[in-house]
């Protein structure tokens, strides 16, 4: 079993911030084309909330072992029929949320009408 963490912060230690400095990056295009940008941004909004998910994960890991709990019982688990719903419509949503924009057919020019469904 590992052994409990015992780490302390010490919140009196100095900074080095500075004030957060407004710019027009959202008008910005860097790649030359304004789409590029957009996906390049959603992959790396999705990559850093894949890494807070997977720090996060080892955290809970840790101390799910040092209260007993292995890989073995955490990989042994079934869900049940109501869990797995649940958890299939949550990725799903996920899914649909993230990647979604990406089946856009973009073949209408902005100055279209709009056709109402």
């Amino acid at each position: 079993m590992a052994k409990k963490s015992t780490i302390k912060l010490d919140t009196k230690r100095p900074t080095y911030t500075s004030d957060f400095i407004v710019g027009d990056v959202e008008k910005a295009v860097f790649l030359g084309n304004p789409i590029l940008d957009n996906m390049l941004t959603t992959i790396l909004a999705i990559n850093a909330e894949t890494w807070a998910n997977r720090r996060r994960t080892m955290v809970l890991e840790r101390l799910l072992a040092e209260n007993g709990v292995t890989s073995e019982m955490i990989e042994g688990y079934v869900a049940s029929p109501q869990e797995e719903a649940e958890w299939q419509a949550e990725r799903d949503r996920f899914i649909g949320m993230t990647l979604g924009p990406m089946l856009r057919e973009g073949s209408l020019p902005i100055s279209a009408d709009r056709e109402d469904d």
